[in-house]
């Protein structure tokens, strides 16, 4: 009897044994599995940078240059009539969107994105028309007309906006007329900005012709009056 219970307590503890170990090795695996899916702390610090670094260069894009100067000029009225103060429509930005006819302003932010670009579109295509006078019209229309043209004709108006259809501030230096209003540039370009050696050159070569057209004026009417003074001997020899 006492051999017998001698084998059966030393198989039971070789199969508590082998239990034991079989545990302990599953565990060990879970373990290895586990740092084999959790990378290591430098590749991570690495992951981190490069997201870091793919922000700073969302971050650090140069914003929109114009390869035109243009100057501000002011908010214009534009009633419509068959004479418009600018009177040459160029285009217009889908992008940009458009005043509804009831005047409501679009939703949407692609505004303040497009608008330097839409006015940069627009001074290029007058200064292409040979004008340096353009107005940004219903949020998304393109005007020009000639350097003289009479922008103010129909008065000025406070129905532009700036970025986030903020009202137009005399600070801002972009801007768009809303429905029934021009927000009026002018191209500050060598083209049609003269320097004061050029203007003083203009000015005297206009002296020159005006003063040729006096001489002119003064040799015509010594002519006529010798005309005339002969005229008169003429008839008077005819009645002796």
């Amino acid at each position: 009897m006492n051999g017998k219970l001698l084998l059966v307590l030393l198989g039971g503890a070789c199969l508590m044994t082998a239990h034991t170990y079989a545990l302990s090795e599953e565990t060990d695996e879970q373990e290895g599995e586990g740092k084999k899916e959790e990378a290591p702390v430098d590749q991570q610090e690495e992951a981190s940078g490069e997201e870091e670094k793919d922000g700073e260069k969302e971050d650090d894009v140069a914003p929109f240059a114009c390869n035109l100067k243009f100057k501000r000029v002011g908010c214009y009225a534009d009633k419509g009539n068959k004479e418009r103060p600018l009177r040459s429509f160029i285009m217009t930005d889908a992008d940009l969107g458009s005043a509804t006819k009831k005047g409501d302003l679009p939703k949407g932010d692609k505004f303040n994105g497009e608008l330097p670009k839409f006015a940069c579109k627009c001074a290029n295509e007058a200064i292409n028309e040979g004008n340096a006078v353009f107005g940004l019209q219903n949020l998304a229309e393109c005007w020009t007309g000639p350097d003289d043209s009479k922008y103010d004709k129909d008065g000025s108006s406070d129905q532009c906006v700036s970025f986030d259809y903020e009202k137009c501030e005399e600070s801002a230096e972009l801007c768009a007329g809303k429905k029934g209003a021009n927000f009026v540039y002018y191209v500050d370009s060598e083209d049609h900005t003269k320097s004061k050696a050029e203007i003083k050159k203009e000015f005297a070569e206009y002296n020159k012709k005006v003063a040729k057209w006096r001489k002119e004026q003064v040799k015509k009417a010594a002519d006529k009056k010798k005309k005339a003074k002969k005229a008169k001997k003429s008839k008077k020899a005819k009645k002796e």
